[in-house]
């Protein structure tokens, strides 16, 4: 007579684990929040889920411990994107270069980045709200690039668009970025990453 004995999850330092039950959900989280439980996490996670209750004493802390690390993550990711400075390349150059950056960071974490780009029904509103944040200052920062890069090629070489509002072309750009981003993920068969970054370059050296 034969016997089937159960799987256990294999021991991991609390630290470890806790990113895997992260993971876990947020593998989960594109078919709705309402799909995110402890019991679907724990089976995602392949865990029991006393080592998910271990960790995290109920839903609400757990999504709320994902969300707070891919808000982080994130940000992290679009703030590395953005040139600091136009000592070595042309501000073109510099906003090809940043959205190359950031689309290739979304094809890397796809489940991050439609949390952000793409909220599925359910998202919680403190969230949402958190990103608005986020983005808000990092169109800021891109204003403040585009009058910069506006500044270094000369205006008068930009072909009669010496009145050129750079706090909409800050707009235009991080838009345009963000398009990127959805179609990477949306379409990533016809939009690829290298496909979206050339027109993004050939849009930039168009103001030339």
């Amino acid at each position: 007579m034969s016997t089937t004995r159960r799987k256990y999850a294999r021991r991991l330092p609390p630290g470890e684990r806790r990113e895997q039950l992260l993971d876990a959900a947020l593998r989960l989280i594109p078919a709705g929040f309402d799909t995110v439980t402890m019991e679907s996490v724990a089976k995602e996670a392949q865990v029991t889920k006393p080592v998910l209750y271990d960790l995290f004493a109920n839903r609400g802390e757990l999504i709320s411990a994902l969300l707070e690390r891919e808000a982080g993550r994130a940000t992290d990711q679009v703030l590395a994107a953005l040139p600091t400075d136009f000592a070595t390349r042309s501000p073109d150059d510099a906003f090809a270069d940043a959205v190359r950056v950031f689309v290739h960071a979304v094809v890397e974490a796809p489940d991050r980045w439609r949390l952000v780009l793409l909220p599925p029904e359910g998202t919680p509103a403190e969230f949402r709200a958190q990103v608005e944040r986020v983005r808000a200052g990092v169109v800021a920062q891109v204003e403040d690039l585009a009058a910069l890069g506006l500044e270094q090629l000369g205006l008068q070489e930009l072909g009669g668009l010496d009145d050129l509002d750079s706090a909409l072309l800050g707009h235009a750009m991080l838009a345009l970025a963000e398009m990127s981003g959805r179609l990477v993920l949306t379409d990533p068969d016809r939009f690829t990453p290298d496909r979206l970054v050339a027109f993004v370059t050939r849009i930039a050296h168009g103001l030339r």
